[in-house]
C-alpha cells in the first residue's frame, strides 16, 4: 500500500480523494493536495455524510485538483476544487439526476450541487 493511500474516513482515502487520469499531473496533485490536508479531511467527512443519505458507496470522480489539474481539465478558475471543498460523484446503479434529487432533498449543507450533463 502506498503511502498516500492511508483513509481519511472509514470509506475515503487520501489517494482517491485527489486521483486523476492525468498521469502527468497525478504526483504533482498528491504534493499539492498535502498541503490542504485539513480540507481533505473536511471533504472525506463530507463524502461520507453524502454516501449515508445516498445509501450507496460513491465513486470520487475528482476531488482536489492542483492548479495545473485543474487548467488541463478545463476548470473554473474559482473552482472549489483547488481548495479540497469539491467532489465530483457517481453512484453504481443511479443516474446523476437521481444522485441530484436525493441530495438536493437531504438536509444536507453543502455551498453549490450541480447537476452536470454529458
Amino acid at each position: 500500500m502506498k503511502e498516500e493511500n492511508f483513509k481519511l474516513t472509514p470509506n475515503f482515502t487520501f489517494f482517491e480523494l485527489c486521483a486523476t487520469t492525468h498521469k502527468d499531473l497525478a504526483k504533482t496533485n498528491l504534493e499539492e493536495s498535502k498541503k490542504v490536508m485539513g480540507r481533505m479531511y473536511q471533504l472525506a467527512g463530507f463524502a461520507e455524510r453524502v454516501r449515508e443519505i445516498i445509501g450507496k458507496p460513491l465513486i470520487i470522480n475528482s476531488g482536489f485538483r492542483c492548479v495545473k489539474l485543474n487548467n488541463a481539465v478545463g476548470g473554473s478558475l474559482s473552482s472549489q476544487h483547488l481548495y479540497a471543498e469539491a467532489i465530483d460523484i457517481r453512484v453504481s446503479g443511479k443516474t446523476s439526476s437521481d444522485v441530484f434529487r436525493i441530495i438536493a432533498a437531504s438536509d444536507l449543507k453543502y455551498d453549490l450541487l450541480i447537476l452536470e450533463k454529458a
